[in-house]
């Protein structure tokens, strides 16, 4: 998969459970590009697994396999990009991958056991301008059905669609949603394998979590010059690396009138679990949006003049 830390997602599918690993995102460019992985875990134990992919965007999973697309979503006001060729790959049970061609851009792949079914976008979003600023858009799906040969029909306009609303789709995700088990293993958890990673890519990941937290006290800048923290109240910052690899982790800690005997401290993981470069993207963000809404815990769990948040 890569040096870049992954997210999972948990599919169910009536040949046994997809698990598809995708990359977390980042705008640094000295972090390295992560590859999307998927396994397959069957209803009789066999393992398929799948690497060097290129799609990013898991779609869901039917009989045939998970379908993934590399599309980027698409201007909700361009018509024409909601029209045109949309690809899509399946990947198989038994380790092959096939691709797909329609036209129309595919927001779901369902089957709930009885039929399998692609839920396509039918065409661009409809806008809705608030009166006080503002875009709602409204999205108007169709289904089709997919056969057990998977024999696709690549204009949808020959298929006989059949209308499919919100409500429906709503219905179909909440039905297919993985469930958890009544007698949940005692311990589940496996640890990973350790990678490789140089120490430039060590030293590249550290510095780019310490630049997302650069100029805490002088964040935000007026048209006439004159900067302010990133939150009101912010004082006093301090951005610092401890550890060594794997378990690096960069404290932020500063002053703030929620706790002003001592400091506010958030400690950010370098790494995952593995060794993988996890980014930190827009955690200055993630960071100001808890200060600002006072998503902060109580003043008694600080320990030693610091109060971790």
């Amino acid at each position: 998969m890569g040096v870049r830390a992954t997210s999972s997602t948990v599919m169910g599918a009536p040949t046994g459970a997809w698990v598809f690993y995708r990359p977390l995102e980042a705008d640094d460019s000295a972090i390295p590009e992560g590859t999307p992985a998927a396994v397959h875990i069957g209803v009789d134990g066999d393992v398929t697994r799948f690497t060097g992919l290129t799609e990013h965007q898991p779609l869901g999973v039917t009989r045939h396999g998970l379908w993934l697309t590399p599309d980027s979503f698409p201007d909700p006001n361009s018509e024409a990009a909601w029209r045109g060729d949309h690809h899509a790959t399946v990947l198989s049970p038994d380790g092959t991958a096939r691709g797909i061609t329609l036209d129309r851009r595919i927001a779901f792949a369902l089957d709930d056991g009885r039929r399998s079914r692609l839920i396509l976008y039918r065409d661009a979003p409809t806008a809705t301008r608030g009166r006080l600023g503002g875009t709602t858009y409204t999205y108007r799906y169709i289904g089709v059905a997919l056969t057990d040969e998977l024999v696709i029909v690549p204009h949808v306009a020959d298929c006989e669609p059949e209308p499919f609303d919100e409500h429906e789709l709503l219905d179909a995700m909440e039905q297919m949603a993985p469930q958890p088990p009544d007698d949940p293993p005692f311990d589940p958890d496996t640890p990973w394998k350790m990678i490789n990673l140089s120490e430039d890519d060590k030293d590249a990941a550290v510095r780019s979590v310490l630049r997302e937290f650069d100029h805490l006290a002088n964040y935000w800048r007026a048209p006439d010059g004159r900067t302010s923290p990133l939150s009101h109240g912010l004082g006093d910052p301090r951005v610092e690396a401890v550890d060594e690899w794997p378990t690096t982790r960069v404290e932020v800690s500063f002053t703030h009138p929620h706790y002003p005997e001592g400091r506010l401290r958030r400690s950010l993981h370098v790494f995952d679990d593995a060794g993988r470069i996890r980014p930190a993207m827009y955690a200055s963000i993630h960071l100001m949006e808890d200060l600002e809404t006072a998503a902060l815990p109580d003043t008694s769990r600080a320990q030693d003049g610091i109060l971790e948040i």
